[in-house]
């Protein structure tokens, strides 16, 4: 349960800050940087390919904490 929180906590707060980005640059009549907005998404691409493999990740933590 701790690991899909954590998942799902990345994957907010990574698309609040891609938006804020967007929100600025448009509020500001700046171009959007595609390449700066990319890299703000891409925690949120990996929280959930963990969200996805949970169980599994789940696993390997308790494992290595062990």
């Amino acid at each position: 349960m701790l690991v899909r929180f954590v998942a799902m906590a990345v994957v907010g707060l990574s698309l609040l800050t891609a938006g804020l980005y967007v929100a600025d640059q448009l509020i500001h009549h700046l171009d959007i940087g595609i390449v700066h907005c990319a890299l703000l998404t891409i925690p949120a691409v990996l929280g959930i390919v963990i969200l996805a493999r949970s169980r599994t990740v789940a696993e390997w933590l308790s494992n290595k904490l062990e």
